[in-house]
Parts: C-alpha cells; sequence; structure tokens
C-alpha cells in the first residue's frame, strides 16, 4: 500500500465554548478581525448571521507559519479544524490557536476543558490487493451483471465491487460519526488500483488498520 495523499484532516474538541470566555465576554467583531489577520484567513465571519455559533462561525483558507489552515470553525460546544496534514498535527493546530486566543484575548483556556476530541481522516492511497473482492458470491453477482450488460449495451462492460462501508445505527446517538469505507477513487479507472477511504480515527490508526486489512486480503487470496 502506498498513500498517495491525506485528503482530508479533521479534528474536533468538545468544550463549551462559552466557558472559554472570560468574564464580560469577548467582542465578537475584534475576535474575528484579529483571528483573521493573525491566521491570514481569506474568508471569515463578515454579517450578522454569520456570526451565529450554533450554524457555525466558519473560517477558510488560513495558514499557521508555514501550515496551511483549510478549515476552522466556531460551534456552542466543538471547535473543529481542517488541514491536509496528519490528525496529530491538526490538533497541535488547534492547541496552539487556543494558547495564542489565551494571551491576545485573556481566554479561560487549559487543555483539561476539552472534554474530548474526535478525528476524520480521509486518505487517498494506491493498492495492488483485490481489497473490494471479499466473498466470492458478490464477485459472482459481478460478473453475472457484466455479462447481462455487455449483451445489452453490445460492448464489453465489467462490473466489480465498487466500495466497503462500516458504520454505527445512525438512530442510535444523536450525533453521527463518520463511517470507516473503502472506495474507488473517483475520476481513476479500476486498473489504476486507486482508492479512497475515510475512517473517525486518528491518521496513524487509520493507516495502520489499512495496511492490516491489505495484508489479510493478501494473505486470503494465496
Amino acid at each position: 500500500m502506498k498513500i498517495s495523499s491525506i485528503v482530508l484532516s479533521r479534528v474536533l474538541a468538545f468544550v463549551d465554548t462559552i466557558d472559554l470566555s472570560p468574564v464580560g465576554g469577548v467582542d465578537a467583531r475584534g475576535f474575528v478581525r484579529e483571528t483573521a489577520e493573525q491566521f491570514h484567513f481569506q474568508k471569515y465571519p463578515q454579517t450578522l448571521d454569520e456570526f451565529d455559533t450554533q450554524k457555525g462561525m466558519e473560517f477558510v483558507s488560513g495558514r499557521l507559519g508555514k501550515k496551511t489552515i483549510s478549515k476552522f470553525v466556531i460551534w456552542n460546544n466543538i471547535l473543529v479544524v481542517e488541514s491536509r496534514f496528519t490528525t496529530t498535527e491538526t490538533q497541535e493546530m488547534l492547541q496552539e490557536m487556543l494558547l495564542w486566543g489565551t494571551e491576545k484575548f485573556k481566554l479561560t483556556y487549559s487543555p483539561e476543558m476539552i472534554q474530548h476530541y474526535a478525528y476524520v481522516s480521509d486518505l487517498s492511497f494506491y493498492s495492488d490487493a483485490p481489497l473490494l473482492s471479499l466473498d466470492p458470491l458478490l464477485r459472482r453477482i459481478a460478473e453475472r451483471i457484466g455479462s447481462s450488460l455487455t449483451k445489452i449495451w453490445q460492448e464489453p462492460i465489467l462490473y466489480e465491487p465498487f466500495d466497503l462501508k462500516i458504520g454505527h445505527d445512525p438512530l442510535a446517538r444523536k450525533w453521527g460519526i463518520a463511517p470507516f469505507q473503502i472506495t474507488r477513487r473517483a475520476e481513476h479507472r479500476f486498473s489504476e488500483n486507486k482508492y479512497f477511504s475515510e475512517a473517525p480515527l486518528p491518521t496513524d490508526e487509520h493507516i495502520a488498520l489499512l495496511e492490516e486489512y491489505e495484508k489479510e486480503i493478501v494473505a486470503r487470496a494465496q
């Protein structure tokens, strides 16, 4: 397996954001202006409607040092940072932003205020293993459909398993958690063996899981 890119790294910090505000609060417009300037965000809240943490105050396309911040969003009870670095690096970026805010605006932040972190990791990768051909029955069904379509369209059409997805019952909890999935990479021929995978895990755990899965698939195919 060869990782071609980190497509998305999202870190969610669960914290009651009003608890971060000092007594008397922080001037919202001043906070947004200073944050946008400090981290070079190209898009940030400017209208009254955009200053609503219930809908999410969104800062887009910024920078912390030499690292690009894809997105920073402030909700009532969640802080979200997205980048194309590992989730470990993205989490460190969020912590640096909070420390800057603590110094600049006298926020009452301390690390233990974060109730917990959650993650979404999106990766693009290559693998020569038959990652999606798990069940002989699926292969037979794919072959049967391909054969029928070849007759219908009067041209060779090959059907293959397209993706694998594992998730939780969406009605079992209030807030959804990203599934684990492996699918063919969009805009690439199947023959290129390029895949996309998403997991609700830190980047290193996501990669380790894919490597373990690939190893098991190869062992079964032998």
